[in-house]
């Protein structure tokens, strides 16, 4: 399926974060190492988090941007971009988790990125830039709590 309009896209998003949160949690549910079921605890939540910011976003569309048409429709369909995000099924330490999410994060922060290239109106230039800094902001606090954790 490829997104037609920006609210297309930022629901597909939506359900991204979901689907994180349920992997994340389940694999949580199935560790013995407390550390691990920590992290995957903590970004489940994150995720969960992440979903309700960007519900908010389809939601509150006061510039209208999210009716806007994508020019490239049928040169971006997401299925590529889960390609590029590792499953974690086999997680042996909080650093493969970390790595984990650092990788669907930077995946989302690169879609943004390339969105907000793409825009052809100045409010959807602007969201993308707003989701790719508020995505880059996430990344870096999931690190630094992700390294708290394994500090203690």
């Amino acid at each position: 399926m490829a997104f037609r309009q920006v609210k297309e896209l930022l629901q597909w998003v939506c359900d991204f974060h979901e689907s994180l949160a349920v992997r994340y949690a389940t694999l949580a549910s199935e560790q013995d190492n407390e550390r691990m079921k920590m992290a995957l605890d903590f970004l489940a939540n994150r995720e969960r988090r992440m979903r309700q910011n960007i519900a908010r976003y389809l939601e509150d569309d006061k510039t209208g941007a999210l009716d806007t048409w994508l020019i490239d429709t049928s040169d971006f369909v997401h299925p590529r971009v889960l390609d590029r995000i590792p499953h974690c099924v086999d997680c042996r330490d909080v650093q493969d988790i970390l790595a984990n999410a650092m990788a669907a994060n930077q995946t989302l922060k690169d879609m943004y990125r390339m969105r907000g290239e793409l825009a052809q109106v100045p409010s959807e230039a602007q969201l993308f830039t707003e989701l790719m800094n508020n995505q880059d902001a996430e990344m870096r606090l999931q690190v630094r709590d992700i390294g708290r954790l394994e500090m203690y």
